[in-house]
């Protein structure tokens, strides 16, 4: 019950920033509808893509983006703000507990994230004819797992930080490399393959193709799985051993 008040606390908290709920809940769908509709080719098949087209492609990595805008640039300097202004401080004199504190930021901000692809996916489908997952037990899987990677890495940023100047300093640092992993302005099939392997190591990269191996049916790989998995878990774990209070 506590914890449930707790995410709904923070659910009203992020609600009104109006920047953040642009940039993590609409602009990823509006990103797909303005390269479909502005940028050439884009909804044509490509060679380079193996006959698919840019928009079929970006789909996914406009998923993976709304997923680390929410990660990466909202959700540290939450915690650097709540840091700052001794709320931690006042919060470490209840029985909220660092875990249960990063469970509800994890929380609202998955839910977010999951409104998000929703819109995204839905702005592919019905206005560029892009075909629903064929696999979409898999591809919830590999969205579930692509949250929790990045997720883990904004909530140890956001337990270490001691301003919201911090967070996103070093959220944003984090941000840009791993979306051009992503293969938001180098397409993941056309990188070069010492490229394509050091971003198959990141949540990020791995996490675009899963969803792209669950979106056209082969399926995603055990490797893409594994890593995302192993980035959830170790650094998640790191996030609340280290998290300060103040």
């Amino acid at each position: 019950m506590a914890t449930m008040q707790l995410v709904r606390t923070e659910g009203k908290v992020f609600v009104r920033d109006p920047v953040g709920l642009f940039f993590g809940l609409v602009f990823p769908a509006l990103l797909v509808i303005a390269l479909g509709f502005f940028f050439p080719g884009f909804d044509e098949p490509a060679s380079e893509l193996n006959g698919l087209r840019y928009v079929d492609v970006y789909s996914n990595v406009a998923i993976a983006l709304g997923i680390a805008t929410l990660g990466l640039v909202t959700l540290p300097p939450i915690l650097g703000q709540y840091r700052q202004f001794g709320i931690l401080r006042r919060l470490r004199t209840t029985p909220v507990s660092p875990a249960r504190l990063l469970l509800a930021q994890l929380v609202v901000h998955a839910v977010v994230a999951v409104l998000s692809a929703i819109l995204a996916v839905t702005a592919a489908v019905v206005l560029f004819d892009v075909t629903v997952p064929e696999q979409p037990l898999w591809f919830l899987v590999s969205f579930v797992l692509a949250v929790a990677s990045v997720f883990a890495i904004g909530l140890l940023v956001g337990a270490r930080v001691r301003s919201p100047n911090a967070g996103v300093g070093f959220g944003m640092g984090i941000y840009f490399p791993l979306l051009f992993m992503a293969g938001l302005w180098v397409p993941r099939s056309v990188m070069p393959d010492g490229l394509l392997t050091v971003s198959n190591l990141t949540p990020l990269g791995s996490g675009v193709q899963a969803l792209e191996d669950s979106w056209f049916g082969t399926g995603p790989e055990a490797m893409h799985l594994v890593i995302m998995l192993v980035w959830a878990v170790a650094i998640g774990f790191l996030a609340v051993r280290l998290f300060r209070w103040e």
